[in-house]
């Protein structure tokens, strides 16, 4: 009975933990479509400009980051989910 209280307990702590950060996950999610279009838009000056090498580098970086800040939530569960399991 003492471990299936600890259990339920540690589970409920993870979940907490797992909520924690939502809002400031649903900030930075949406605060980083608009930083992505700005940096697309300033690769596209470097492209106008002459500087391709530059301009396309930065809207590269701009698109996996713009994806790697969507994902935020999944690898934040897969990480809770991997501390459930030790």
């Amino acid at each position: 009975a003492a471990s299936s209280n600890a259990a339920v307990t540690t589970s409920a702590i993870y979940d907490k933990m797992l909520h924690a950060f939502d809002p400031l996950i649903t900030l930075i999610q949406a605060i980083s479509y608009p930083i992505a279009m700005v940096v697309v838009l300033g690769g596209a000056l470097f492209i106008m400009i002459g500087n391709k090498e530059k301009g396309f580098t930065m809207m590269q970086g701009a698109g996996l980051g713009y994806v790697l800040v969507q994902l935020t939530p999944l690898f934040l569960k897969i990480l809770v989910e991997a501390m459930k399991a030790i």
